[in-house]
């Protein structure tokens, strides 16, 4: 069982409205030729729109609960999408595939799932085999404020709260943030709230830990693993990063 089986079924309806990433991603796909590779492809939230965009599109995840998502979201697709997609069920550091791909993408924070430094450079080596001469490389993670790193104590935080028509409860979201400085990691205890029509309640507990990384630490690792930077962005209308911005966006290409 990976981190993510005990979030997927509360996945697409807590982020059902995150969508400002792909039109920024469509927009870089127009620029590469071949087949596209997204990495921890989850439900398919990105992959899909592209299908339906016409592209020929390649993704995998590690957590079968996603993945068991993604293909109830894609039967919902009419064929002509269906068959432009493909998946499976690899990890972001020992990955394989026979081709190289026009574009790889590793967006919304998923880069940082893996917080050992060595999975880290294995996985963008790995990357970097698998992309095509010409090829472009985006990732996409968020950027660590001072009020974020700062926290010496972590708090209980409300995220947010969401009907769950699947379970046909309501669900409140709550995070309990515990952050590593000194390992620049932090753990995230999930704590779903869910209360049926009768008002009854349960609880349910889910546990995700990620790398905190920033701006010239994250340049500095796609350099030293063969990656020359096109573009720095921080956020997905293509701003200029500052200190307050959400995003660190790195758009690379081959060495």
């Amino acid at each position: 069982m990976t981190d993510y089986d005990g979030l997927a079924s509360y996945y697409d309806i807590e982020w059902e409205e995150l969508k400002e990433d792909i039109p920024f991603l469509l927009e870089e796909a127009k620029k590469v030729d071949g087949p596209i590779l997204e990495l921890a492809c989850g439900s398919g939230r990105i992959m899909i729109p592209f299908a339906r965009e016409g592209y020929e599109i390649w993704g995998f995840d590690n957590s079968i609960e996603m993945l068991k998502l993604f293909d109830m979201n894609l039967e919902r697709e009419e064929p002509k999408v269906r068959e432009l997609v493909q998946y499976s069920r690899q990890d972001m550091v020992d990955f394989g595939y026979d081709g190289q791909f026009g574009m790889i993408i590793i967006p919304f924070n998923s880069f940082l799932l893996m917080t050992d430094r060595k999975d880290l450079e294995t996985c963008l080596e790995n990357c970097r085999n698998h992309l095509a001469d010409d090829g472009v490389f985006i990732v996409d993670v968020f950027s660590p404020n001072f009020e974020l790193c700062a926290a010496k104590e972590p708090k209980m935080n409300f995220l947010k709260h969401f009907y769950n028509p699947m379970s046909k409860k309501v669900v409140v979201q709550w995070e309990y943030a515990k952050r590593d400085m000194g390992n620049q990691t932090i753990d995230i205890d999930f704590l779903y709230e869910e209360y049926d029509s009768s008002g009854n309640l349960s609880r349910k507990t889910q546990n995700l830990k990620m790398s905190l990384m920033f701006r010239y630490e994250l340049q500095y690792l796609l350099e030293k693993n063969g990656f020359r930077i096109k573009a720095f962005y921080g956020n997905y209308d293509r701003s200029p990063f500052t200190a307050d911005s959400p995003q660190m966006i790195y758009v690379c290409s081959r060495a």
